[in-house]
């Protein structure tokens, strides 16, 4: 399987694309790439038996397609981990250099990496490490709150823009934040942080995951 299907898999499986229909609206945001060229490769993971598609609604992985995802899900943050606490990169460095490793991880190393860093459960960012199954854990998403909550950042979204522009917003996992203003049309969300107010864009709100 070339690497750029691996990160489709991967992607689609992160938007929940196990369980439910995605679109490739959605794809193509997450990827940060054009409608065409998702369309392209849809068709090739269509005619390969990679994902099955319902007419109105949307693809979904099948089974095999899913388990290969969380395969690769499961070598990039292992690869995080490694980086984040062993090479010393940054929290918002790891992303990118997970994403060359894990295409060329196999499996044995794979399983050397998961002992030497003694099982980790959780990414720099916050999401679960699987070992079969990533966990059914779910957060809700930070723009679905409303004004005067308060609540945990649990996870990020693995993108290196986000994790960059989350870094510089002075934001991080386990930070407890609370929702001064909801700005209308879709505006921008005032999150208290501390004693600090952040303005956030909703995009981005739209990837961060809370208790």
């Amino acid at each position: 399987m070339t690497e750029n299907k691996e990160d489709y898999l991967k992607i689609i499986y992160e938007l929940g694309g196990a369980y439910k229909q995605i679109n490739n609206k959605d794809i193509c945001l997450a990827l940060g790439v054009s409608a065409p060229s998702v369309s392209e490769m849809i068709k090739k993971l269509l005619d390969e038996g990679y994902i099955e598609y319902t007419p109105y609604k949307g693809i979904k992985l099948t089974e095999y397609a899913a388990d290969e995802a969380v395969k690769i899900i499961r070598r990039h943050r292992l690869w995080e981990v490694f980086l984040l606490e062993h090479l010393g990169y940054s929290w918002d460095e790891v992303h990118e250099e997970a994403e060359r490793l894990e295409h060329v991880t196999s499996s044995i190393l794979e399983e050397r990496l998961d002992k030497y860093l003694k099982y980790p459960k959780i990414c720099p960012h916050g999401s679960p490490i699987p070992s079969k199954d990533i966990s059914s854990k779910s957060y809700r998403k930070l723009d679905s709150l409303s004004v005067e909550e308060s609540t945990v950042i649990r996870r990020i979204l693995d993108e290196t823009e986000l994790l960059k522009y989350v870094v510089h917003l002075g934001l991080n996992i386990g930070d407890t934040v609370k929702i001064i203003d909801l700005a209308p049309y879709n505006g921008p969300i005032t999150l208290r942080n501390g004693d600090k107010d952040i303005i956030i864009g909703r995009e981005a709100a739209n990837k961060i995951y809370v208790d």
